[in-house]
């Protein structure tokens, strides 16, 4: 009996209801529970650890170098505007595809926050993707090469509901790495949500984006037009960590 049952929910990749069948209806006999009672509980279990395995999936998809959430964020140590970020994270913005961009001096929590919004995103079972802005124009140059640009734009750009480009600005694009820059923002203009950390103000943009003032501009359009904007001034975390313990001299 107990293999057939075994078996069944194997077949049926019910593997909640086979990991803990048993423990509940020894649970249920105790309190002389009836059988309605114990089908109940045997289903919310499997239903909490399909969400559970839902989750994990798509967390390990998003890529994340490290998990960061807002609750680890030390909001006193700059001048953010809490309650906006409180806002972002109700997630709203995915739901109507609008753009969120962290500007700010290195060290000051940018690719934290972003990190943390893309979180709260998977553990809604929402498709997020992170990739830093060098990684993603290498891995365009290969898929270009290999003549599958198209399908890696459609996968790795197009897919996720929300799309975490981090550190633009840190290193400057040649023409064809600015013009893949159009190509994804343009890509996901009005059908999915970008986050972008840079530590450049957009005025200087340009000049990360090979020069083109009218390929900029088309860019900075297509960002800004449906975006949260969010500037962020202090000293660097990763400094201020570094000096509290010690590494680095503290400033007179």
């Amino acid at each position: 009996m107990i293999n057939d049952i075994q078996q069944s929910c194997e077949d049926l990749k019910l593997y909640g209801v086979l990991r803990s069948y048993q423990n509940i209806a020894d649970e249920c006999g105790k309190l002389n529970a009836g059988y309605s009672e114990y089908l109940e509980q045997v289903l919310k279990y499997e239903l909490q650890q399909r969400e559970l395995r839902a989750q994990e999936t798509v967390l390990k998809m998003a890529g994340f170098p490290v998990v960061k959430t807002l609750d680890g964020f030390d909001f006193s140590s700059s001048n953010i505007n809490q309650l906006q970020v409180q806002e972002l994270a109700a997630l709203g913005f995915i739901t109507n595809k609008e753009n969120v961009i962290f500007v700010g001096s290195p060290g000051t929590g940018k690719t934290h926050l972003a990190i943390s919004l893309g979180y709260l995103a998977t553990q809604k079972r929402v498709k997020a993707r992170f990739i830093t802005v060098a990684d993603l124009m290498l891995q365009l140059e290969v898929a270009k090469s290999q003549n599958r640009l198209n399908t890696f734009i459609s996968k790795t750009v197009a897919h996720p509901s929300v799309l975490i480009l981090d550190e633009f600005g840190y290193v400057k694009l040649n023409e064809e790495q600015a013009n893949f820059m159009f190509l994804l923002v343009n890509k996901r203009y009005e059908t999915g949500s970008i986050i972008i950390t840079s530590n450049l103000t957009f005025s200087q943009w340009q000049g990360v984006l090979n020069n083109d003032e009218a390929l900029t501009a088309a860019i900075m359009d297509r960002l800004i037009h449906h975006s949260h904007i969010i500037n962020i001034n202090g000293e660097s975390h990763r400094l201020k960590q570094k000096m509290k313990a010690g590494i680095i001299p503290a400033k007179m």
